[in-house]
């Protein structure tokens, strides 16, 4: 199918004017290979997403697929993001003129706005700057004394806009992120600027490396959030190599290691200087965060709020939180200072900061070594230490060494966890064992499971471990895992472990990855018509009768998790996937299951929520098993 053919099937199909089976013509001598196939079914989800009801539901779409052909249609995709930007300024400016605007209908059309534009800008930041002036500025953001954050993202957004025009024009992003910092602002477009600068200019980057760390010194840190933010983005990625493999490429932008060894040593010195300030008594108010009332926190007004005014103490203990998810590097780097950062952090351990070290912990607890959780748990308050010992013993045992388990779960945990962990490490053991009775060996270990969300997560875990070796055994474990998973699901707990089950088949039985995906999604569709009928009354998911896609809350996570699983399926068997997206019930979540597989197909970015996102309240979703 010709570009030119395929613009005009699309606006036919945008304006109702022919039917979609005649958008999957093909000619006869030409092979629907999986991308084709994937372009294909993509005209299909625009072709029904143009008969949902919500504009920030078709808006979505049409970005998403703007998207996805970049790479592949750069004229069409052009056109989908212009139809984009002008849905986007009738849908603000309809929202405007209302006399109300319930749901925030106004604060959509802003997200939408800088979807779009940031979107854009991953493939041209110059249509995308053009984009951005030819949509008008949200009314709630003209004003910075009306709407001091709103004034702030809009900023944010051209500094980050201005960085990737510049990022084909070295000498200009280094003009540019001088000029930001003699003005003493540290956007995080600095960031990513740096990273470009990299891959083009090693001389300009290490220029701007070299001014970036003179600037950042404690009182800075202490005194500007944005200091504090952009100094931690740096430093989490770690530095860079000292002697880069001759013909590797740069590290991605905005993804990897910016700074020299020798300017990381020294910010991460500031970092320490300035975190190492955070006093017991600021507890509560940096525990508050942005947006918090803080009790006059540095001289403040006692109307201020975090956001608005400096709080030296908010910002050292932000400091020292990130440190705590840095400590390998501060022995590392900063060896002589490892200690004092430890000592206060324990010092600091029991204050209650749950804001600041979620985020943490979550990320270590994802990420980390048996050895670094183990230090996180020795610092953490009481109430979290379980958990976090829990999780060390659980990755000594995917580290293969069953022993340190053995010592971690019999020297701090409960005997309820400790049974868990122990288990574990019997399945472990007989897994990788030899004989015929092994099945039956490893059932026998799991009956004292107490719950069956613990056995399914076990079953995974060690078919995955032995699928190689063993695959017989690991279908054996994971059929077992099957039948637990399969029967009806009482919490969006349960129906993520579905997902894993139907994952972890994929390698053995693929037929099997379908099955156990076909009741989750009729539960899903069960919810959804309950959540339809008690709409307003005991919840308030759908909106004008449709279910938004993005900020839809928890039932939209479970929806995105499954279409994931059919993508990833996809490749393997595409017509049952697709067969199988069919049978969502409403068009908004069978749009988002296909979208899903066609992202999967064509290795598309998703267009990033405003608010971070899909997966609202109360729905997991954790990585899924290697």
């Amino acid at each position: 199918m010709t570009a030119k053919k395929s613009v005009a099937v699309f606006l036919a199909l945008g304006l109702g004017l022919v039917p979609i089976h005649l958008a999957v013509a093909q000619d006869d001598n030409e092979k629907l290979t999986p991308e084709k196939r994937a372009v294909l079914l993509l005209d299909q989800v625009v072709a029904e997403a143009s008969a949902l009801k919500l504009s920030e539901n078709r808006i979505y779409i049409t970005m998403s697929a703007g998207e996805l052909l970049w790479g592949r249609d750069e004229p069409r995709a052009r056109l989908l993001f212009s139809q984009a930007a002008q849905n986007i300024n009738e849908l603000m400016q309809r929202t405007a003129s209302a006399d109300r605007q319930p749901f925030g209908g106004n604060r959509n059309g802003t997200q939408l706005r800088q979807q779009l534009v940031l979107t854009v800008a991953r493939h041209d930041a110059a249509f995308a700057y053009q984009m951005l002036q030819s949509m008008p500025v949200p009314q709630a953001q003209t004003t910075a004394g009306q709407n001091p954050r709103g004034a702030d993202q809009e900023a944010n957004l051209e500094k980050n806009l201005v960085a990737m025009i510049a990022a084909n024009d070295p000498k200009a992003a280094l003009k540019s992120a001088q000029e930001w910092l003699d003005k003493g602002e540290y956007p995080a477009a600095i960031s990513k600027m740096l990273g470009q600068l990299q891959q083009k200019d090693t001389e300009s980057a290490a220029k701007l490396g070299d001014r970036l760390v003179q600037k950042l010194q404690p009182e800075d840190l202490l005194a500007k959030q944005d200091a504090a933010r952009l100094s931690l983005s740096l430093l989490g990625p770690g530095p860079l190599p000292e002697k880069p493999n001759a013909g590797s490429p740069r590290a991605p932008t905005n993804s990897g290691p910016v700074l020299s060894q020798a300017n990381y040593r020294d910010l991460l010195g500031s970092v320490i200087t300035a975190g190492l300030r955070a006093t017991p008594s600021a507890t509560n108010a940096a525990a508050r965060g942005r947006g918090g009332r803080a009790a006059n926190p540095g001289g403040a007004p006692a109307n201020a709020t975090l956001a608005d005014q400096p709080n030296p103490q908010a910002n050292a203990w932000s400091l020292l939180m990130g440190l705590q998810a840095l400590l390998p590097n501060v022995d590392k780097y900063q060896p002589d200072r490892s200690n004092a950062v430890r000592q206060k952090l324990a010092e600091l351990s029991g204050g209650n900061n749950p804001r600041n070290s979620f985020g943490q912990l979550n990320t270590l607890m994802q990420q980390g070594t048996s050895d670094s959780l183990l230090t996180a748990a020795s610092l953490a308050p009481p109430r979290m230490q379980d958990r976090i010992y829990q999780q060390a013993a659980m990755k000594a045992i995917d580290e293969g060494n069953s022993d340190r388990a053995r010592e971690i779960a019999n020297k701090h945990l409960d005997s309820t966890a400790r049974d868990t962990v122990l288990r574990a490490v019997d399945v472990k053991k007989t897994g990788g064992s030899e004989g015929p009775n092994k099945m039956d060996e490893i059932r026998q270990t799991l009956a004292g499971v107490q719950s069956d969300d613990e056995r399914v997560s076990l079953l995974v875990r060690f078919a995955e471990s032995v699928k190689t070796e063993n695959p017989k055994l690991a279908v054996q474990l994971l059929d077992d895992a099957r039948s637990l998973v399969t029967r009806k699901a009482t919490s969006y707990r349960q129906l993520d472990a579905q997902a894993n089950v139907a994952h972890a088949f994929a390698a053995l039985d693929v037929s099997k990855s379908f099955e156990v995906l076909e009741p989750g999604i009729a539960q899903i569709n069960e919810l959804l018509s309950a959540a339809a009928l008690l709409n307003g009354f005991e919840v308030n998911m759908f909106r004008d009768g449709e279910l938004p896609l993005q900020n839809g809350g928890s039932l939209v996570g479970a929806v995105n998790r499954v279409g994931k699983e059919l993508a990833f399926l996809a490749t393997i068997d595409f017509e049952r996937a697709q067969a199988l997206s069919e049978r969502f019930q409403l068009s908004e979540p069978r749009v988002l299951a296909k979208l899903a597989i066609v992202m999967g197909l064509l290795g598309g970015t998703p267009v990033e929520s405003a608010n971070n996102g899909f997966g609202g309240r109360g729905f997991n979703q954790p990585g899924r098993p290697n």
